[in-house]
């Protein structure tokens, strides 16, 4: 066929809205699949890892777009039901593999096969038709912004390993949906066959994960060790994995979040050891009254409290199956969530204080990371727990004598708090200089623990010489080494600090780590790596491999249609499109995390309203504009303006309504980005229309330039986010826009 044909076959394959029925479930199952493969290679692998894994998985869209571009016999619509229905299969043995560990490095090529027949499905289908272009990316993200809005209550439901398996089904669904009658026997048999694996793995449940044998090693491993050790109870859910597990030692419960992140469950006898904690020192010492607790997990930061006998004790848990387990084992914890004093509730700690007026003489936060990972970013190393901004709200939380008090891992993340908290001091004015703001700071470790645990103390008021004397005879008595205590003991290299001798800011710098503050813009807390870091570096190179192999192919591609200005914009065009839509979702996300109280919620809120209202703009735009022969820059012009109005405006709405219900808060997030959705959703039906001139072959190439752009937009977002921050990402999604409205009026012209 002619490349230079502008031929719309819609009228020989399927009615129009069975095609777009076929492109929405086809993006809704692709989007449940990714999040739900998200929430099963958590457990699998630790974040870094997970993250690539699925930077793979959507890899596989532009590279099966890549595929039926450069052969036109696979880019036949008659194929489309058949395509579906070997990323069906390929979803069933994927999950099936996964619960083989033996097997489970195979994941990473697996994964990139249900992608890649989607990838070849959509070019496919919008090639076929692509003066509907409009229409068929409404329906695509229509499909996706649902598949968003379903993934949370699918998972809640399910789980991580049937979810998978539920999205088998649908892609089955979908390739019975847009067969021909006659052809579509054999679909209709692979739906069958998804069906049956699902309801079987439902009612007689046989995948499941050996917590014991996972890929990688994980602390869970370590409580499971001993003959009696087992896993007694599982939650799992759209924001992890919850294992309850007996060590089998005599040792307490404990809980575990994707088989890492281990908290203590308390038990209500024999209990005694839980005294030599270091985390119980700021509730032995100071027997706040009034506490807060960020991420109490098991439940042993409650425990401290009310055996400190605090009147009030406010926890703060962001995953709900933690307190589910702890509620549910009450005869084993003495009913802790039970207790008259106690309130708990499942939200994001900083987000419950935000809306806060109350002080507290207490603010406790106890080695506070999930490890699981989400839809976009580094889990593993971002915490907005641990920031400037956030030492400065629990300051700000604090009675005149109150404190925080912080119980880290090693080293590393003790001076790292140091490091943020003395920025907080001096940001908030309770300090002018390191010397004053280390008259606030006091810290210990016990060296008993394996390895030793580090306890920072940061009070509001200073503490005074007789206040160090004090609570640095109670930590020796107990068995703990002080190494900070003002004005009485400063370890190396605090006392070249204390004495004036040097700067804080020196003793960061002559750091192999990166020990500097971190910020809600830069909130990667456990990300000690100088500039990017090493389980990033292979992710880069291979994008830059991917963009140098790609533009050879794409000039190889172009000088085969006849060039003209068209033929050298649409694939610039179509890349900064990829490239600045992931961009600006990833930045959104990060800005809205907080007001939205909930990282799940964020993910789901934000997707959504991008999404459908994008498909929303893509039906505008249909009717809009009817005909298209070049590329258009007045949607994009619209998506720069709208965009730097809500970077502007974001700020102040944020403060106005923090105090808000949470559906309201909702609300108002949806209002403020449905606009920029609208828009968003725009210029890639308009540059389809504007391509096919050139052909069937000039709209695979769009979806092909525009899939692999998206991967390289998702890994560009973390390596700009820890080197500058997630404002320069949503700067540079902008920029990206820019480029693309640049190359459509360089076109016309």
């Amino acid at each position: 066929m002619d490349e230079r044909e502008n031929i719309d076959h819609s009228e020989n394959g399927g009615s129009q809205p069975q095609r777009l029925l076929a492109v929405g479930l086809i993006s809704l199952a692709g989007l449940v699949l990714e999040i739900s493969l998200t929430r099963l290679f958590s457990v699998l692998f630790f974040p870094p890892a997970v993250f690539g894994i699925l930077s793979l998985a959507i890899f596989g869209i532009g590279l099966g777009a890549a595929l039926v571009t450069w052969r036109a016999g696979w880019r036949v619509r008659e194929n489309v039901p058949f395509y579906l229905s070997y990323a069906a299969v390929s979803v069933v043995i994927m999950t099936a593999v996964a619960t083989l560990p033996t097997l489970q490095i195979t994941l990473f090529g697996l994964v990139l096969l249900p992608y890649l027949f989607i990838g070849m499905s959509l070019t496919t289908l919008f090639s076929d038709a692509p003066q509907r272009s409009p229409q068929l990316y409404l329906a695509d993200l229509l499909g996706a912004g649902l598949g968003a809005l379903l993934a949370v209550p699918l998972l809640n439901w399910l789980g991580g390993l049937d979810a998978v398996l539920a999205t088998a089904v649908l892609l089955a669904l979908a390739g019975w949906v847009c067969g021909e009658r006659p052809l579509a026997r054999l679909p209709l048999v692979f739906l069958g066959l998804t069906l049956l694996v699902f309801a079987s793995s439902l009612l007689f449940p046989w995948l499941s994960l050996d917590m014991n044998n996972l890929p990688t090693e994980k602390p869970i491993a370590d409580s499971l060790m001993a003959r009696e050790s087992a896993v007694i109870d599982t939650r799992w859910d759209a924001f992890a994995r919850t294992d309850l597990v007996d060590p089998g030692d005599g040792g307490p419960y404990r809980l575990y979040l994707d088989g890492a992140a281990g908290s203590v469950m308390p038990p209500a006898v024999d209990n005694d050891f839980l005294w030599e904690d270091i985390g119980f020192f700021p509730f032995a010492t100071e027997q706040p009254a009034r506490v807060f607790l960020i991420g109490p997990g098991g439940g042993l930061d409650v425990w401290f409290a009310l055996q400190s006998g605090a009147a009030e004790i406010v926890g703060v848990e962001v995953n709900p199956a933690s307190v589910a387990l702890v509620a549910e084992y009450a005869a084993y914890n003495g009913a802790l969530y039970e207790q008259p004093e106690v309130n708990i509730i499942i939200e994001d700690g900083r987000s419950v204080l935000q809306r806060d007026g109350s002080q507290y003489d207490l603010i406790f936060l106890s080695q506070l990371v999930t490890l699981a990972a989400e839809r976009n970013g580094y889990a593993l190393v971002e915490n907005e727990a641990y920031t400037v901004e956030a030492f400065g709200e629990y300051l700000d939380h604090l009675t005149p004598d109150g404190q925080i008090g912080i119980k880290l891992y090693d080293e590393p993340t003790l001076t790292r708090a140091l490091s943020t908290a003395l920025a907080a001091l001096q940001l908030q004015g309770l300090a002018d200089s390191d010397q004053a703001a280390l008259q606030h700071i006091l810290a210990l470790l016990d060296t008993n623990a394996n390895p030793p645990i580090p306890l920072l103390l940061i009070r509001k008021a200073p503490f005074s010489r007789e206040d160090s004397l004090s609570l640095g005879a109670v930590a020796q008595q107990v068995g703990f080494t002080p190494l900070f205590l003002p004005d009485v003991l400063a370890q190396p290299p605090l006392d070249g600090v204390a004495s004036g001798a040097v700067s804080f800011a020196d003793v960061i710098a002559e750091s192999d780590n990166d020990l500097s503050p971190t910020t809600d813009n830069r909130p990667f807390f456990y990300q000690f790596e100088r500039g990017i870091p090493a389980s990033l570096r292979p992710l880069l190179w291979g994008v830059a491999v991917v963009l140098l192999v790609g533009l050879v192919l794409v000039i190889w591609h172009q000088r085969r249609t006849a060039v003209d200005r068209l033929a050298i914009a649409a694939p610039i065009y179509f890349a900064g499109l990829g490239l600045g839509f992931i961009l600006v979702e990833i930045g959104i996300i990060q800005q809205t995390r907080l007001f939205l109280g909930h990282p799940t919620m964020a993910v789901t809120v934000v997707l959504a309203t991008l999404l459908i209202g994008g498909g929303l703009g893509s039906g505008l735009a249909g009717r809009w504009q009817r005909e298209a022969s070049s590329l258009t820059g007045k949607p994009l012009l619209a998506i720069i303006v709208v965009l730097a109005l809500w970077l502007l405006l974001w700020p102040r709405v944020q403060g106005a309504f923090i105090a808000a219900p949470v559906l309201v808060r909702t609300l108002v997030v949806i209002a403020t980005l449905l606009p920029l959705g609208l828009v968003m959703g725009m210029p890639f039906p308009l540059g389809l229309r504007a391509v096919a001139v050139g052909g069937e072959g000039q709209v695979a190439l769009a979806w092909a330039v525009n899939g692999v752009m998206s991967v390289v937009g998702s890994v560009l977002a973390v390596a700009v986010a820890i080197l500058w921050g997630f404002t320069a990402v949503l700067l540079i999604g902008g920029l990206a826009y820019g480029i693309v409205a640049g190359t459509a009026v360089a076109q016309k012209t």
